[in-house]
């Protein structure tokens, strides 16, 4: 739309005089076909903007032809309806206009488009949103206003769908406590950026997490998919979602097989992109499930015998798993809520973990794939075992740092024991209950956020609190 006359056809043409006439002297009805017709001078439609019936200035508001100007004035009106018209004509029309041709008219669109999207009713602020959310055209700093309000059925279409947000502006929303369901919206974009998939599972929004995991076109780091995996024990709204997640690794997939519910290991177990370790890896977790022993105990069998077990649809050949002395289900511990466990006053030491952490210590096969097993079988004691033997501190030294729920003093005991951060984020939340909030988390390059002055600090002061076992 330009301001510029139009040429009417002559046969159908109502006189100048005659317009005139009707725009300031005509009936309701009148006035409102002539405000909707394509023959009308500019002129008369921008003193139609101006009329005393709400009618008519709709019309005004839908006509194409209507000159810009006149469309600022009723992107001010009192009427919602007339500002409703007007901001789904105007956003519609600057999706094909730049910003080098008609600089008069480009500027005072732009001006019109910045009162609508600051408008007071939602209706008018969600009409630009609808219009403006699939172009790669539209004008960017009103996207982003748009982006940035503070009801969701607006914000929502954009943060979602707007080809035009970058990552860097979607970052910035995330920090900027933005309008409850904000981070859902942004989750379920396609193509999602790394960058912004770490800072979505960052933000402890549950909900959030749920909805990227089920974003395929989302890309997740692998280390941020083994934070997630980290943490979903407590989530079971993860594990639906993690479960037709794609591009999982094996261990990913064997913890995550750990947790699942039957009905849902079983849809794990008929993924189409498991390749054979992931399917060994499954079967394993399912046969633990079925005769209660820890993941750790049956790699220790394996290890031990040239052959192995023979395994078939998951289930272990009994008669070999009998001539290893592994007649029926043992006990698995699991972790109460409560992190003053760590006391031996209220938790009854496991003295078999102790004893196998122990004999893997001195064998010198201790690794943290070892503690990482334990931590998903809720083996408290065999982690407390672990920590104390590869950090060389006294165990009472983990459980105090476990009952204190000081993260500092958790993750320096995974420094000094020779273990990666990521394993020192589930020490936090796994052993000492630690909310996703107060969890120290790796760098940026993944590794510790503290220094080493600092954790050697944090092990002295529990040291010097803990019994001495």
């Amino acid at each position: 739309m330009t301001d510029a006359q139009i040429n009417p056809d002559p046969e159908n043409m109502i006189a100048y005089d005659d317009q005139k006439r009707m725009a300031r002297d005509g009936s309701h009805d009148e006035r409102r076909g002539l405000a909707g017709r394509e023959d009308v001078r500019p002129e008369i439609l921008y003193y139609l903007a101006g009329d005393p019936d709400p009618g008519v200035r709709r019309q005004i508001a839908q006509n194409e032809l209507t000159p810009r100007h006149a469309d600022l004035m009723l992107a001010q009106d009192d009427d919602d309806r007339v500002r409703s018209d007007v901001a789904g004509k105007i956003a519609t029309s600057s999706l094909t206009m730049s910003e080098s041709e008609q600089t008069n008219v480009y500027k005072v669109t732009m001006q019109a488009l910045e009162i609508l999207a600051g408008d007071q009713l939602v209706r008018v602020r969600q009409i630009l949103a609808e219009t403006l959310k699939d172009s790669a055209g539209a004008p960017v700093h009103i996207v982003e206003m748009l982006a940035l309000d503070r009801e969701l059925t607006v914000s929502g279409l954009i943060l979602e769908n707007s080809p035009i947000l970058n990552d860097e502006f979607l970052i910035r929303v995330l920090n900027s406590e933005p309008v409850q369901g904000a981070l859902k919206a942004i989750s379920r974009r396609v193509a999602l950026g790394e960058e912004v998939a770490d800072a979505i599972v960052n933000s402890g929004d549950t909900e959030a997490v749920a909805e990227l995991l089920g974003n395929e076109s989302a890309q997740i780091r692998e280390e941020t998919l083994d934070r997630i995996v980290d943490q979903a024990p407590g989530q079971p709204g993860w594990h639906g979602p993690l479960v037709q997640r794609s591009g999982l690794h094996v261990d990913a997939m064997r913890r995550i097989a750990d947790i699942v519910s039957e009905t849902l290991l079983v849809e794990l177990k008929k993924r189409a992109d498991l390749d054979d370790d992931s399917v060994a890896a499954i079967d394993l977790v399912i046969q633990r499930r079925l005769d209660g022993r820890s993941i750790e105990d049956l790699a220790e069998i394996w290890s031990d015998t040239p052959d192995g077990p023979t395994v078939t649809a998951g289930v272990e050949d009994p008669n070999w798993a009998k001539s290893k002395g592994n007649t029926g289900p043992g006990p698995v511990a699991d972790a109460p809520s409560d992190p003053e466990w760590a006391s031996e006053k209220k938790h009854e030491v496991d003295q078999g973990q102790i004893k196998r952490a122990q004999k893997l210590h001195k064998k010198g096969t201790l690794r943290e794939k070892h503690v990482s097993a334990a931590i998903n079988d809720g083996e408290t004691d065999f982690v407390i075992a672990a920590i104390s033997l590869l950090a060389d501190v006294p165990k009472g030294v983990v459980r105090k740092a476990a009952s204190l729920q000081n993260a500092k003093a958790l993750v320096a005991l995974a420094w000094k024991a020779g273990l990666t951060m990521r394993l020192a984020t589930r020490l936090q939340m796994n052993l000492a209950k630690i909310p996703p909030s107060g969890v120290l988390r790796a760098t940026a390059s993944d590794g510790y956020p503290i220094s080493p002055e600092e954790m050697n600090w944090q092990l002295e002061f529990v040291a010097g609190m803990a019994d001495g076992d």
